[in-house]
């Protein structure tokens, strides 16, 4: 049964809200994704701790294709492909040009896709936002709250890569002395 198209729109807000908060900030929990990145080189985001951990520029392209799906759930259909290969469910491929250019491509790809699934958000009908994807057991709606949790936890992971990762002096803004 669906619930009232009021609450419904209630949580349109919400989500908006959120999603709004934890990706471009400003932020009561802390830091928004945006504000991590600013002053991460490309030289800093392609850097690991390990082998096995996973980059700045790995978590960015994370991030966008984790909207890409959203959208695509949202719609209930699948989309364009995602413009970059996937390795495995959520990751896309580690990037091969760690240039500055390549930097600045993919920190625009995550901003597109994020403007992409504000839209989507904005234009979906009740029916989409209550709508529960095979293989799934939460609404379009819970799954966009958890992308908005999602980019809170990430972001607190990239502020802290960004400044194990930097050189001697970390990026503008990123002390240990700002870190909530």
């Amino acid at each position: 049964m669906m619930r009232s198209t009021e609450l419904i729109e209630s949580d349109r807000a919400t989500i908006l809200a959120a999603l709004g908060e934890s990706y471009a900030g400003p932020g009561w929990h802390g830091p928004s994704v945006l504000e991590t990145l600013g002053g991460v080189t490309a030289r800093v985001a392609s850097r690991r701790l390990s082998p096995t951990r996973n980059s700045i520029w790995e978590l960015v392209l994370h991030l966008a294709h984790g909207r890409h799906l959203l959208i695509e759930r949202l719609a209930g259909e699948t989309s364009a492909a995602f413009p970059r290969p996937v390795r495995e469910p959520w990751w896309p491929v580690s990037p091969t040009d760690t240039s500055d250019g390549a930097w600045r491509r993919d920190l625009a790809l995550l901003d597109e896709y994020h403007t992409k699934l504000i839209d989507a958000i904005r234009r979906a009908t009740p029916r989409q936002l209550e709508r529960v994807p095979e293989r799934s057991e939460h609404t379009v709606a819970q799954q966009l709250i958890g992308m908005a949790l999602h980019d809170t936890y990430h972001a607190g992971q990239i502020r802290l890569l960004a400044l194990e990762l930097a050189d001697a002096k970390a990026p503008p803004g990123l002390t240990d002395s700002t870190l909530p």
